[in-house]
């Protein structure tokens, strides 16, 4: 169990971020990804506390969006038809980000990495890391090459 200068627990910055991702706290999550990016320069607890930030900042913009819809909901007939379509969106949205939130802390409470679907890219791309991925192609000799050393070998 690693512990920072104060004595706390490392893996306790990781679940507060993403506790404060659960709870919808942008800013505060901000201020959190500041401070363990400046104080602790740890790379596992830098990258786990971005996914929860990123994970907050999914939740802030669909509030945001919603924000900005709703005068709509007003309007007689297309207001229910859109409050209905946009309630239901916004609850998979929420219930998403609940789910990746609790999966968050109890990976980062273990001392695991969270690894995301969605944030865990962005987290990586911002602190600098890139997958290469190479793609070879067999050649149509190959397999035969195979068989024939099989049927010489019996």
């Amino acid at each position: 169990m690693r512990k920072d200068n104060f004595g706390i627990c490392i893996r306790f910055y990781a679940v507060l971020g993403f506790v404060l991702a659960l709870l919808g706290h942008t800013t505060l999550a901000l201020l959190l990804l500041g401070f363990v990016i400046v104080v602790h320069k740890d790379q596992w607890l830098t990258i786990q506390v971005m996914q929860a930030f990123f994970l907050s900042l999914i939740s802030g913009i669909v509030s945001t969006i919603i924000g900005i819809i709703s005068p709509i909901y007003g309007i007689p007939v297309i207001g229910t038809l859109f409050s209905g379509i946009f309630g239901v969106v916004t609850s998979l949205i929420s219930l998403a980000i609940l789910i990746l939130a609790v999966i968050g802390i109890l990976r980062t409470a273990k001392e695991q990495s969270a690894d995301l679907p969605f944030v865990k890219g962005f987290a990586m791309k911002a602190f600098g890391f890139v997958e290469n991925v190479t793609y070879t192609q067999l050649s149509q000799e190959q397999p035969q090459s195979q068989s024939q050393e099989q049927t010489q070998n019996k």
